[in-house]
C-alpha cells in the first residue's frame, strides 16, 4: 500500500495531529487549494518574482519630532469603543419588538448583535403575520451580515427562531404534493449559513438544524404536518440543495460583500501586472496526489470556475457533516434510502479530503443499517478507503471499524476484525498504526454478547485481536525503547482497555494469555499507566473471581496503597468494591490494615475523605463485631477531624453502623464471626455479645453528646438528623437520642444550636415520624409560661423559635404557631 509521501518522519506531526484537526485541514485545501498545492511541490529557484511595491512608498514614518501624529491616532481608537458602549447603554431600555424596528433606520453594529440575541424574544410579542412580513427580512439581512459575529449570534438563536415559525404556522413550510412548491422556506438562508467562511456559523448552523429536527419529530405525533415541515426543509431543502450546488446545477445563495468585491478586483490588479506572464514563463510540475492537483500557472489570476469548484467542495463537505447528523433524528428506512446512494457517489471524489469525510460517516450509517445491509453497501465502502492512496482516509476508515463490526453480522465481523488487525498495524503511516491501537479495545468489546447483563458470559473473541493488544503492552519497563513517544501511548492505551479485554476474553484466558502482561503493566514506570490500573483494580477482580484475585492482584492492591499520590487515590476511591471482591475469609484478614491505611493519609485531608466515605460501604461488608473493632474507631476519629468535610462524611457512616449492630442484636447474635467470653451456652454467649457491642456504640454516641468541645455537640445534633433521615424508629430516637438533643436547644455556642435546629426541622418534615415522636416523648413535667402543659419537642421547637439568634430561628419557624409564640416571648419578657 503506497503512501505518496505524506507520512512524514517528524514524531511530532504524526502524534500531535487530532482528528479536528484534519477538519480544518480539509477545510483550508478547500478554501486554499492553491496555497497547500505549492506547499507540496519542491522550491524552483528559478521562478519568477512578482513587482514589488517598495515598502517605503505604502509606510507612514512617525518622525521623533511629531509626537502629534501619534497622540491623534490614539483618541480616535477610544472614541470608537466609547461610541460603541454608549449606543450599546442607549439600546438597553430598549424592548426587542422595539428593536425590531428600531433596526430598519438603525443599523450599527451594537444594534445588529442586539437584534440578533433577542430576536426569538421579540417573537413572542408579534402576531405570526407581522413576524412573517417584518422578521423574515431582517433574518436575510442577518444572515447577509459583513460581521462574523454578528452572523455567529444569530446563528446561536436560529433554533428558537425557527422553531417559532414552523410551530405556529407548519403548512406554510411544507408541502404535501411535489409539483407544488412552498410559499415560505428557509432553505436558502440555511445553506448560505452552512456554506459560511467562518466555521463557528457554519457549526452553530448546522447545530440549530439538527435540534429542530428532533423537535419537529418528536411533536409529530401532536400534528403530522411537523414531519412534514422536516422532511420538506431539511431532507429535500437542505439536502437536496447541497446536492444541486455539488452537480453544479445551482449556484450557492452567497452574497458577495463588498469587502469581498474590493479584494477581487485588487486580486486581478495584482495579477495582471504580475511580470511572471509571457510566453517563456516557467512552469511548475503539478503534483499527482489527489486532492492536491495543483494548477499550471502558480500566479494565474482566480476564475470563476475556480471559485466555484471551492465552494462546490465545501458544498460536498457540507453535505456529508449535516448526513451524518441527522443520523439518529431521521426516519432509517428514508434515510438509508437517500443517503447511502450519495455517499457511495462521494465515495469516489477525486479529492482525498471528501473522501476521508464519507470515510468517516461510515460509522454513523452502521448504527442504523440492518446486518445485510451493512455487509451488501458499508462494507464494500470500508475496503475500498481501507485501500486509499492517502493516509487521512485510511486512518479514518480504521477509525469506523468498531460501529461497522457492530452491525455485521457475526461471522463477516469475524473475518474483518482478522484482516484489519493483521492490515493496519502494518500500515506505512504511523498515524494509521496509531488509529488501530487506539480502537482496539473498543473493537474487541463488540465481540461481548448481547445478553452478557443477563448471563455475564465472555465472548468468542478471535486470538489475533487478542496478541495484537497485548503486543501494545509488551514495550513496557525494562525495554529501551520505552522512552519513544509512540510507545509511551500504546502502553497507556493497553493499560486502558484492560478491563473490557479481561471482560470479553472471559476468565478463562486470564491464566494463559492475559495474567502476565497485567502483571508487567501494574508495574510500569509511568504514573498514569499505574493510575489507570489502580483505578480499575475492583474491575479486573470481579472479572477473575476471588481466588484469583487473592493470588494476582493483593500484591498490585497493596503496593498500590504506598505509590504516589494519584495512584494512592485511585485504590481508595474502590477500596469497599475490592475487598468485596474477595473471599470473605480473606476479607477479614484484610479489615485490619484500615487503620494503617488511614495512618498513611494523615496528611493529606482529601484522602481521608475519600476513605472515610468508602468506610459506608466497607461497614456493609462484615459482621457487627468487626465493624465495632475496627470500622467504629475510624468512624470517630473522622468525626473528630479538623475539617468539616471528613466530619460530615463521619457522620454519614454512624446509621450504616447502628443498623448492622441493631439487627445483629436482633438476630441474637446469630451473624456474629466472634463471641467469646460473654457465657458458657453459645446462643446466650452471641445474644450477650451483640448488646454489649450496641451498648458499645451507644457510649460512644454518648461522648459526642456530653463533651465540652462544641464541635463533638455539633456532630451530635448531625447524627441525630442523619439517623432521623435513615429511617430510625421513633421509639428508640426518643429513648436514646432526644434527652441528649433537648439540652443543645440552649447550647452557648450558636452553631450547636443551629445544628440543633436544623434536626428539629428535619423532624417536623417527616410528618409520621414527628406524630410518633410527639406522643411518645415524655412531657414536660411543669406547667410552661403560657399555663399550657406541652411535649418535650414542642418546648424545644419554641424555645429555638425565641432564640436570640436569626438563624436559629429560621429552621422552625415554619413549624410553629405564632400566636403561642408571641404569647411565650410576652410570658419570657415578663418574666425578666
Amino acid at each position: 500500500m503506497a503512501d505518496l509521501g505524506f507520512d512524514f518522519s517528524n514524531d511530532e506531526y504524526d502524534e500531535d495531529i487530532s482528528f479536528e484537526e484534519e477538519t480544518v485541514e480539509a477545510s483550508d485545501a478547500i478554501n486554499n487549494d492553491s496555497n497547500e498545492e505549492s506547499q507540496l511541490e519542491t522550491e524552483d529557484e528559478d521562478a519568477p518574482e512578482s513587482e514589488l511595491v517598495p515598502e517605503e512608498e505604502f509606510m507612514t514614518t512617525i518622525r521623533p519630532d511629531e509626537p502629534a501624529l501619534l497622540m491623534h491616532a490614539m483618541p480616535e481608537d477610544h472614541s470608537i469603543e466609547d461610541e460603541l458602549e454608549d449606543e450599546l447603554l442607549a439600546n438597553e431600555n430598549m424592548t426587542p419588538l422595539e428593536r425590531i424596528y428600531a433596526f430598519k433606520d438603525n443599523d450599527d453594529l451594537v444594534n445588529r448583535l442586539s437584534l440578533a440575541k433577542e430576536l426569538p424574544n421579540a417573537l413572542e410579542d408579534l402576531d405570526i403575520d407581522k413576524a412573517i412580513q417584518d422578521v423574515l427580512p431582517i433574518m436575510e439581512e442577518l444572515a447577509n451580515d459583513s460581521d462574523d459575529t454578528v452572523r455567529e449570534t444569530f446563528a446561536s438563536e436560529l433554533e428558537p427562531t425557527l422553531l417559532h415559525f414552523y410551530k405556529n404556522v407548519p403548512a406554510l413550510f411544507s408541502t404535501s404534493d411535489p409539483s407544488k412548491p412552498q410559499e415560505k422556506s428557509f432553505v436558502p438562508l440555511l445553506i448560505r449559513l452552512l456554506l459560511d467562511q467562518s466555521s463557528g456559523v457554519a457549526v452553530l448552523a448546522q447545530q440549530a438544524i439538527v435540534s429542530v429536527v428532533r423537535e419537529l419529530n418528536q411533536l409529530s405525533d401532536q400534528n403530522p404536518l411537523y414531519s412534514n415541515v422536516a422532511d420538506c426543509e431539511v431532507f429535500k431543502g437542505i439536502v437536496g440543495g447541497l446536492l444541486l450546488i455539488i452537480d453544479g446545477k445551482q449556484k450557492p445563495p452567497r452574497v458577495e460583500t463588498e469587502e469581498e468585491e474590493e479584494s477581487r478586483a485588487e486580486a486581478l490588479r495584482y495579477h495582471r501586472v504580475s511580470i511572471d506572464e509571457g510566453p517563456n514563463m516557467e512552469r511548475r510540475r503539478s503534483s499527482g496526489a489527489p486532492g492536491f492537483e495543483t494548477s499550471s500557472n502558480v500566479h494565474h489570476a482566480p476564475s470563476e470556475d475556480d471559485i466555484d469548484q471551492g465552494e462546490i467542495s465545501l458544498a460536498k463537505i457540507t453535505c456529508i457533516s449535516l448526513i451524518a447528523a441527522l443520523v439518529t433524528v431521521f426516519d432509517k428506512e428514508n434515510y438509508v434510502t437517500e443517503c447511502l446512494p450519495l455517499l457511495e457517489k462521494l465515495a469516489k471524489d477525486s479529492l482525498f479530503f471528501v473522501r476521508k469525510e464519507v470515510a468517516s460517516t461510515l460509522g454513523h450509517l452502521a448504527r442504523v443499517v440492518d446486518p445485510d445491509m451493512a455487509n451488501e453497501r458499508l462494507l464494500p465502502l470500508f475496503r475500498t478507503f481501507a485501500e486509499d492512496q492517502i493516509w487521512h482516509v485510511r486512518r479514518s476508515c480504521v477509525l469506523t471499524l468498531p460501529q461497522l463490526c457492530a452491525a455485521l453480522p457475526e461471522h463477516v465481523k469475524h473475518a474483518l476484525a482478522v484482516t484489519s488487525v493483521e492490515t493496519f498495524p502494518n500500515d506505512v503511516s504511523r498515524n494509521v498504526r496509531n488509529a488501530m491501537a487506539d480502537i482496539i479495545g473498543e473493537l474487541i468489546v463488540t465481540f461481548l454478547p448481547n445478553d452478557w447483563e443477563q448471563t455475564r458470559a465472555s465472548g468468542n473473541l478471535p486470538e489475533e485481536l487478542l496478541e495484537y493488544f497485548l503486543s501494545l503492552g509488551s514495550n513496557s519497563n525494562n525495554n529501551s525503547n520505552q522512552m519513544l513517544k509512540l510507545e509511551v501511548d500504546r502502553t497507556y492505551l493497553c493499560a486502558y482497555n484492560f478491563p473490557a479485554v479481561v471482560l470479553t476474553a472471559g476468565a478463562r484466558y486470564w491464566k494463559s494469555h492475559l495474567r502476565e502482561t497485567y502483571l508487567n503493566l501494574t508495574k510500569d514506570y509511568q504514573i498514569k499507566v499505574r493510575c489507570t490500573f489502580a483505578h480499575s483494580l475492583h474491575v479486573i477482580a470481579r472479572i477473575i473471581g476471588p481466588e484469583q484475585t487473592e493470588q494476582d492482584l493483593v500484591q498490585i492492591f497493596a503496593l498500590y496503597l504506598m505509590d504516589l499520590e494519584d495512584v494512592k487515590e485511585g485504590v481508595l476511591e474502590h477500596l469497599a468494591d475490592f475487598l468485596g471482591a474477595l473471599e470473605p475469609s480473606s476479607r477479614n484478614e484484610y479489615i485490619p490494615i484500615l487503620a494503617e491505611v488511614w495512618d498513611g493519609v494523615s496528611f493529606n485531608w482529601h484522602q481521608r475523605n475519600i476513605l472515610a466515605g468508602q468506610l459506608i460501604e466497607i461497614t456493609s461488608l462484615f459482621d457487627a463485631s468487626r465493624v465495632v473493632e475496627h470500622v467504629l474507631p475510624l468512624v470517630v476519629r473522622a468525626c473528630h477531624d479538623e475539617f468539616a468535610a471528613i466530619r460530615e462524611t463521619g457522620v454519614q457512616i454512624f446509621p450504616v453502623v447502628m443498623d448492622v449492630v441493631k439487627r445483629a442484636v436482633e438476630e441474637d447474635g446469630e451473624s456474629l464471626s466472634q463471641a467469646d467470653g460473654y457465657g458458657d451456652d453459645i446462643t446466650e454467649n452471641k445474644r450477650n455479645y451483640a448488646l454489649a457491642l450496641l451498648s458499645h456504640v451507644m457510649e460512644r454516641l454518648d461522648e459526642f453528646a456530653r463533651s465540652e468541645s462544641y464541635r463533638d455537640r455539633l456532630v451530635f445534633a448531625q447524627i441525630c438528623k442523619a439517623l432521623v433521615e435513615s429511617g430510625i424508629g421513633a421509639s428508640d430516637f426518643a429513648s436514646f437520642f432526644f434527652p441528649r438533643l433537648a439540652p443543645l436547644a440552649t447550647d452557648p455556642i450558636v452553631n450547636v444550636r443551629i445544628s440543633a435546629s436544623r434536626t428539629i426541622a428535619t423532624i417536623y418534615k417527616d410528618e409520621p415520624f414527628r406524630r410518633e415522636l410527639s406522643e411518645i416523648a415524655a412531657p414536660s413535667r411543669t406547667v410552661n409560661e403560657t399555663g399550657e402543659s406541652g411535649h418535650a419537642l414542642n418546648q424545644m421547637t419554641y424555645r429555638l423559635a425565641l432564640d436570640m439568634d436569626g438563624d436559629v430561628r429560621s429552621f422552625v419557624m415554619p413549624f410553629v404557631d405564632l400566636d403561642i409564640l408571641e404569647k411565650r416571648r410576652n410570658a419570657a419578657s415578663n418574666k425578666i
